[in-house]
């Protein structure tokens, strides 16, 4: 079933209510979250390989709502390859020691997320015998 994005946002406030990142979903302004959401539900439908996302399937909503909140994070996150400040001196003319950190490549979908999608696209396996 096809849900606006005004119910989607809604119903990724009652799954974080109980979340151990809710303050940081809170946090977020509703521009974020509702990019985070809009992008998250196209970033699913692409991985389970349809047009749109079943947000009657509790698996893929749980799915959905962890992408954004991956998005969200990598979007708050400054771009690779910046330096940080890690000693300055005032004595003499002073100076400062930078760092430039070798960042790992951030993945493109959430760990959650994909624990979510492998358990929606495997539930329906059977063994038997033939």
């Amino acid at each position: 079933m096809k849900v606006t994005l005004t119910e989607l946002r809604e119903s990724s406030d009652r799954y974080f209510r109980r979340h151990l990142a809710r303050e940081e979903w809170n946090s977020l302004s509703e521009e974020i979250k509702q990019s985070a959401l809009s992008e998250a539900e196209a970033d699913i439908a692409l991985y389970l390989d349809c047009v749109e996302v079943d947000t009657d399937d509790s698996l893929a909503l749980k799915a959905l709502f962890e992408q954004a909140l991956h998005l969200a994070r990598l979007a708050r996150r400054p771009p690779p390859g910046g330096r940080r400040l890690v000693a300055e001196s005032v004595t003499g003319i002073g100076s400062r020691n930078w760092e430039y950190p070798d960042e790992p490549e951030e993945p493109e979908y959430a760990p959650r997320a994909l624990r979510f999608l492998e358990t929606l696209l495997h539930r329906n396996f059977r063994f038997g015998r033939g």
